[in-house]
């Protein structure tokens, strides 16, 4: 049996990369591209993934014939979590499910601790917890009625660090799902990624650097700067966010604000010292891309 041979019940997590498309067209070619009728393909969307992220996703379900589930956190404090299917055409691209999740623990942390808002971070990454990891185990146990299943995740074999913290969390056997990551053991690399897309009719459209959330804080300064320069509009959004809640994403560098005025003096090409480290970006929400 193949890496890409998955007995169900599974969720392949699509996080609208390069990495896991390849991985979920190797799956598909392995099972005669049709998915057993109990693996299920998702996308978390948070809205504030880049629209070229939507647009990839809605080629692979074209060109592939694969149907993809698009999720959304919707919830509301005081009507408890919840999430939404939507689909490309209604899927937000206006970051309202992450303003709804910031405004659910705004107000949580509110009525029922006395606290202030606070924002995801590296220590606590509640977008993707929220967004992304409870909007799959939502579909999978409450829409679907699973009590277990495998999540299929698309770690590349040039991401040891990655794999093995999703085989600790296998160990600690405190999900109901178990981690099971194909293209690792198929020893495939990023090299193996891109040179499968360059070969196919479509693509991401989008620097591997630059990542599919447009300015998220796992990223390193530099790659943000290159981002803001690149499309100075979208930092509105995360400035916003970090002025209505009195709260930063990042306690270790410049605000948003700051990076966005960083960028329009790179933008002008005004000379700019810039003393970051070359930091590793952290693992990109639900995979490896």
């Amino acid at each position: 049996m193949t890496p890409y041979r998955i007995t169900g019940p599974a969720q392949i997590g699509f996080s609208g990369g390069r990495s896991s498309g390849f991985m979920l067209y190797h799956i598909l070619e392995e099972h005669g591209g049709q998915l057993p009728s109990d693996v299920h393909v998702t996308f978390q969307n948070t809205g504030k993934e880049r629209p070229e992220t939507l647009d990839f996703i809605r080629e692979c379900q074209r060109h592939w014939g694969v149907p993809i589930t698009w999720l959304e956190f919707d919830g509301v404090y005081g009507q408890g979590l919840s999430w939404k299917v939507v689909n490309y055409e209604n899927a937000s691209r206006d970051g309202q499910p992450f303003d709804l999740m910031l405004r659910y623990y705004a107000d949580y942390r509110r009525e029922e601790k006395g606290e202030p808002p606070i924002l995801p971070n590296p220590v606590n990454r509640m977008c993707t917890d929220r967004m992304k990891i409870k909007a799959s185990t939502w579909y999978m146990r409450d829409e679907l009625g699973l009590d277990s299943w495998d999540a299929i995740i698309g770690i590349r074999a040039d991401e040891p660090k990655r794999y093995h913290r999703m085989m600790a969390a296998n160990q600690k056997g405190s999900n109901r799902w178990d981690n099971v990551t194909p293209m690792y053991h198929a020893g495939v690399l990023k090299a193996d990624v891109n040179s499968f897309w360059a070969r196919q009719l479509f693509d991401l459209g989008i620097d591997s650097d630059l990542g599919n959330c447009d300015l998220c804080f796992l990223k390193s300064p530099e790659k943000i700067l290159r981002a803001i320069v690149e499309n100075p509009e979208c930092a509105r959004w995360w400035i916003e966010a970090e002025e209505r809640s009195g709260q930063v994403f990042r306690k270790d560098r410049p605000n948003y604000r700051a990076l966005a005025w960083m960028a329009d003096q790179i933008g002008r090409q005004m000379p700019l010292e810039l003393d970051f480290s070359d930091e590793e970006d952290l693992i990109d929400c639900m995979c490896g891309d």
